[in-house]
């Protein structure tokens, strides 16, 4: 059927363009909407070649010999130059996505503390600098699972996260009959600040959606839980004694800080980069051993 459907598009291609026909002999050369269709013609064989304008040069398209019943016939770079015939169109096949996890990388945001009803800052007599408290992460191990195509899918990992709470008065955490509280600085003594830091080693677990636009798969959105190891936990105070001298005490034992914590979190991205927001529904400090205050924090990430 290609043989004969490709001599009746020649055919006519020649009577269809008989001003353009250069006549050598038996040799038949045809110029057609920046194509080049060359016949040879000889006894016992036929030969025809299709060539196509590509920038300065022709390249070939088709190839074919016909000698005494036999054939051979090659098809080169069809797309490339536009030949579109109704027996050699191809079906377009859909791209294939491999869904990406949003979890390795960096980031960075502004910490803080909230309680049972949401209400932020100032929570139990503490208060924090908002502008100072700080979290940074990085997230080394990240493995997607999809569940839906390549669109909708689970994902987890391993990470490490640092949260800085600076107060925002002269105080600092202090432990009384083993239940940490709350205590302002000695008389005389001016705090240049009272941090709280606290260590954790992170394993997510997100539902994540990336839908497809077009050729575009970049845009995604994840909500799950990320729940975390407390490794290290310190308090460090800095301040000037009485004779001008900078002081800086650190604490590491006896605040009460829970072995495991819990956030909820929620990001939003397109290619590497994204915004997250994390909420805590547990405190901070073990049950009864110290202020019921959550952490909350807001911040970017870029993605690895």
């Amino acid at each position: 059927m290609k043989k004969i459907t490709l001599s009746l598009i020649v055919f006519v291609c020649i009577f269809s363009n008989a001003k353009a026909l250069e006549t050598i002999e038996n040799d038949t050369t045809v110029y057609f909407k920046n194509k080049t269709i060359q016949i040879e013609d000889s006894i016992g064989q036929m030969k025809v070649k299709v060539l196509g304008l590509d920038g300065e040069e022709y390249k070939p398209v088709y190839e074919g010999v016909f000698s005494d019943g036999k054939s051979f016939e090659k098809w080169t770079v069809m797309e490339e130059i536009g030949i579109q015939l109704p027996f050699m169109t191809k079906s377009k096949s859909k791209r294939k996505y491999t869904m990406e996890p949003h979890w390795a990388g960096i980031g960075w945001g502004f910490a803080n503390i909230a309680d049972q009803q949401y209400n932020f800052n100032n929570i139990n007599g503490v208060s924090l600098k908002s502008e100072s408290s700080n979290e940074f992460f990085f997230n080394l191990i990240e493995k997607t699972l999809p569940v839906y195509k390549n669109n909708l899918g689970i994902t987890t990992g391993l990470g490490f996260n640092w949260r800085n709470y600076y107060f925002d008065s002269n105080q600092y955490f202090a432990e009384l009959n083993g239940v940490t509280v709350v205590q302002d600085a000695p008389t005389g003594t001016v705090y240049e600040y009272s941090r709280l830091r606290t260590h954790y080693i992170t394993i997510p677990l997100l539902l994540e959606w990336q839908p497809t636009f077009g050729a575009s798969q970049k845009f995604f959105i994840s909500a799950g839980v990320i729940g975390g190891i407390n490794t290290l936990a310190s308090q460090k105070l800095k301040y000037k004694d009485q004779n001008d001298n900078t002081i800086r005490k650190t604490v590491g034992k006896g605040l009460n800080i829970a072995p495991v914590t819990l956030d909820f979190q929620g990001q939003i991205g397109y290619g590497s980069w994204n915004i997250y927001a994390k909420y805590s529904p547990f405190s901070i400090f073990q049950s009864q051993k110290g202020p019921e205050i959550r952490s909350v924090s807001v911040g970017a990430m870029l993605n690895f």
